[in-house]
């Protein structure tokens, strides 16, 4: 016998996974016939530094008759073929969903904005902290070509239509959930709220040159948001406020380097985004670095755009202003 967790108990566990250790492998599971059902069952098996008795513990089965629920725990059925690639295992007699997998199966209960958030947090290098109300750093768990893959794969999966769509808003090596929502902001379509950009790399390693090395101290350098072949950086400096003078000598001597370098360093803080105006201002010098011209629809002030602000950006709500 053995217990497989799914869905958000999957998630739960891969995230608290990514805390202590930062590694899943994935797998060859041949059959779920044999999966805990019964509550007794699936209290049987304990899965090391993993919360059991978070409310219903969701674990998979292979079909309808078995599955039971209770106060503690419910059953989902897989109703479709095992693929490789759909499972890790966590413990003896215990398995999880793989990060792709759990990906297509919360496309059955995200809506698309916090679909692409998950795929971002799942390709990126942060997670929520399962023991405190933070964002730690940790190794991302998978990567957009994994997922890619995965769901051409998983045709038959429910969800695997709907985390294809969203795998085109989701880029690999986000290093923070600021990062990741001004990059939507910038990125997603105009329709779904955004300004439409180029995607650009996301923390990319950027060899530097000897004068430029000697300059910094380091032979290469990440930047937050960094369109390479348009010379281009965006760094989101989310407390510039409390930044200490020894990290902002630092921020000062790397855009020195960018600059000798001739890339064009633009910088974000919280006030420009907490002001409509000023991110418009923002907006338009990035396009003018790029050389891409705006067009009226790109910058008009819709109810599509002032969701997604809100919903990438929360604490904007509070003082809304300027729309």
């Amino acid at each position: 016998m053995k217990l497989v967790l799914s869905h958000t108990s999957a998630l739960d566990f891969i995230r608290a996974e990514r805390w202590r250790r930062g590694e899943l492998r994935s797998t060859r599971l041949r059959t779920l016939a044999d999966s805990a059902s019964s509550l007794e069952e699936v209290s049987s098996i304990t899965i090391p530094a993993f919360d059991q008795t978070q409310p219903q513990l969701e674990v998979l089965v292979s079909t309808s008759d078995k599955a039971q629920r209770s106060k503690e725990h419910i059953c989902r059925v897989l109703k479709a073929p095992i693929i490789s690639g759909m499972f890790c295992k966590i413990a003896e007699n215990a398995y999880v969903t793989s990060p792709e997998m759990t990906f297509v199966q919360m496309a059955t209960r995200l809506d698309m904005i916090d679909l692409i958030l998950l795929g971002m947090e799942l390709c990126g290098t942060y997670a929520p902290c399962p023991y405190a109300d933070r964002f730690d750093e940790r190794p991302a768990v998978t990567n957009r070509d994994r997922l890619v893959e995965f769901c051409k794969r998983a045709t038959g999966v429910r969800g695997a239509a709907t985390a294809t769509r969203a795998l085109r808003w989701v880029v690999d090596n986000s290093n923070s959930p600021a990062e990741t929502a001004l990059v939507l902001f910038l990125c997603l379509s105009v329709r779904l709220g955004g300004y439409g950009f180029e995607w650009p790399d996301m923390n990319p390693e950027t060899p530097l040159g000897k004068r430029a090395s000697n300059m910094l101290g380091h032979p290469t350098m990440r930047c937050d948001l960094h369109w390479v072949d348009k010379h281009v950086v965006m760094e989101y400096d989310s407390d510039q406020e409390h930044l200490s003078s020894q990290s902002a000598s630092r921020d000062a001597w790397r855009r020195n380097v960018l600059g000798y370098k001739d890339v064009t360093v633009i910088t974000v803080r919280k006030p420009m985004i907490a002001d409509a105006t000023a991110f418009d201002d923002v907006v338009r010098q990035l396009a003018h670095a790029l050389g891409r011209r705006l067009r009226p629809r790109d910058m008009e002030r819709t109810k599509a755009r002032a969701d997604l602000r809100i919903r990438l950006f929360p604490w904007v709500a509070v003082g809304m202003r300027n729309w």
